[in-house]
């Protein structure tokens, strides 16, 4: 009778112990999950806004580069329509300044003019007399056998060494001869929907790329008339998707997205471009980006895929390792429960036999989360700083331009900022391979850290682009020295290093500067907009100088 009333007492125990150990179990799980999914969701947003700032650089660059082409079209145009007879020299002194390194996906340059059948061979004497002493025009055949206009290349100059020779109709291909059209009706900057550019069309076929016209049209007074909207012919330049797409986008890819460059003709779609930079990743449409570009008349839809460098950057991992962490820490806590329930039976040895092991697991789970923290903190710094030199990066530096504001406006000083583009670091890239470029980098980063005041942030935004902050300013002065100093280290010569080829070592980079004060900025976009714009300016005014906006 005994036994049986001690067996029911100790029953009911360990029935009560393994309810206390279900509810541990559901409980850690339960807080497991809700921990998962918030990870997951964390890491779906940071992957998001990487995605976006990817499609915002992405559009700002090619936004940037056809408007570059468009402003040295537009140069020309004016150029060869104050002219009152327009020359080959002529032509040949205006475009000697276009370069491949200006318009890097260009083909060439070329004058287009117009003429109906009957006027080809007076066309052909008129512009052999104007210089273009072998112009042969090659009229291409209409269909129908009317007298139809033709749109002849009198004056080219080619950017990639092929040989293209002048007298080319533009008007057998619907693409560029609508888009001559459309530029002379409208007197507007336009772009051709995307072809195979005639000159390439004799190339073998895994040699052709689809490309785009960009058209100028060009007005002026020619012959001693007066009207100063006379019509007098077009300025084109063929630019290769695949060029434009390596040249313009991949910089700005960084291997962490797929790229597609894509027009829309109403519900026609046709690639021009696109640049993979590694292998897609895992992750659902929903970090796919569309970014739509209304530019010289076309409509053009720029899409972005993510890849697996770009999902690792986000650190997707750490959903599994919650997930891990949660049930391994739920499973700790379920013995850890059942080992105190049932120590409560045994003997006060076996007590501190339990005290000493619980001891022990608290341990255990502190250096857990020591390390967790360690992770995060370590996270922190690659998500604001450049892998390749170790300085701030974009992000980083915007959140010290904006603290500088709000800490400066109170004191009443002044700060500057300083970007910088690196001169003659391209055919650094060119001669030597990317390798000694980084390493060219990464030495021009450290003479930037010698260069400035231990207070003052260098930054990489990116490719061959450097910013400095430089703060508590007591005279405007001060920013010219800033700039004099950061100019003076990047003109350094390069040190020997293993990473470096023999003929590397020495070799000189250059940079323009453009200066920024807080004084004349409402706030941070204002002023790295400004600081910007003022470094454009000083590499356009001769590169190796500074350029401070406003002044």
């Amino acid at each position: 009778m005994r036994g049986s009333t001690e067996a029911a007492p100790e029953g009911r125990r360990r029935i009560l112990n393994a309810l206390v150990v279900a509810v541990v179990l559901l409980v850690g799980g339960g807080l497991t999950a809700v921990a998962t999914a918030l990870v997951h969701h964390g890491e779906g947003r940071y992957s998001g806004q990487l995605m976006d700032r990817y499609a915002d650089d992405a559009v700002t660059a090619v936004t940037n580069e056809v408007g570059n082409y468009q402003h040295a079209l537009a140069d020309l145009a004016v150029a060869l329509g104050a002219q009152d007879r327009i020359t080959a020299t002529g032509f040949a002194a205006l475009t000697s300044g276009l370069t491949r390194e200006r318009l890097p996906a260009a083909a060439g340059v070329g004058f287009v003019a117009p003429a109906h059948d009957a006027g080809v061979a007076a066309l052909q004497a008129d512009w052999r007399e104007r210089g273009a002493a072998s112009l042969t025009l090659v009229p291409a055949t209409p269909a129908d056998g009317a007298d139809a206009e033709h749109a002849f290349v009198v004056l080219n100059r080619n950017f990639d060494g092929q040989d293209s020779a002048p007298g080319r109709d533009l008007s057998q291909a619907a693409e560029p001869a609508q888009a001559l059209r459309t530029a002379r009706e409208t007197a507007a900057f336009t772009i051709s929907r995307s072809y195979v550019l005639l000159r390439d069309r004799g190339r073998p076929a895994a040699q052709q790329q689809r490309s785009v016209m960009l058209v100028q049209p060009v007005f002026g007074i020619a012959g001693g008339g007066r009207d100063p909207r006379q019509f007098r012919g077009w300025i084109t330049i063929g630019v290769r998707g695949g060029d434009f797409m390596n040249d313009t986008l991949r910089a700005e890819a960084r291997d962490a997205v797929q790229l597609t460059l894509t027009e829309r003709d109403g519900r026609i779609q046709r690639v021009i471009a696109s640049a993979a930079a590694g292998p897609p990743g895992t992750a659902g449409p929903e970090l796919d980006r569309d970014r739509m570009l209304a530019i010289g008349q076309r409509t053009w839809q720029l899409a972005l895929t993510p890849t697996d460098r770009l999902l690792s950057a986000g650190d997707r991992r750490m959903t599994a390792l919650t997930l891990i962490g949660g049930v391994v820490v739920t499973g700790l806590l379920a013995v850890l429960v059942g080992t105190l329930a049932g120590a409560r039976d045994r003997a006060l040895g076996q007590v501190a036999a339990a005290t000493v092991a619980l001891r022990e697991d608290i341990a255990r789970r502190v250096a857990t989360e020591d390390r967790l923290r360690r992770r995060e903190a370590e996270l922190r710094h690659l998500a604001l700083h450049d892998p390749l030199t170790a300085l701030a990066n974009r992000t980083l530096f915007y959140e010290r331009v904006e603290h500088a504001f709000d800490t400066h406006q109170r004191s009443g000083l002044t700060f500057a900022v300083l970007f910088l583009d690196l001169d003659g670091f391209k055919p650094v890239n060119d001669r030597f391979g990317h390798n000694a470029g980084d390493a060219v980098l990464r030495q021009v980063a450290e003479r930037l850290r010698h260069g400035v005041r231990s207070a003052d942030t260098v930054a990489r935004l990116g490719g061959d682009e450097f910013a400095v902050l430089a703060e508590q300013l007591t005279d405007p002065g001060d920013a010219r020295a800033a700039a004099e100093r950061v100019i003076a280290a990047v003109n350094e010569p390069n040190e020997p290093s293993p990473d470096l080829p023999p003929g590397a070592a020495g070799v000189r980079v250059g940079a323009s500067v453009g200066v920024a004060l807080s004084t004349d900025a409402v706030d941070a976009d204002d002023i790295l907009r400004q600081a910007d714009a003022a470094m454009y300016a000083a590499k356009t005014g001769g590169k190796g100088r500074y350029m401070i906006s406003g002044a």
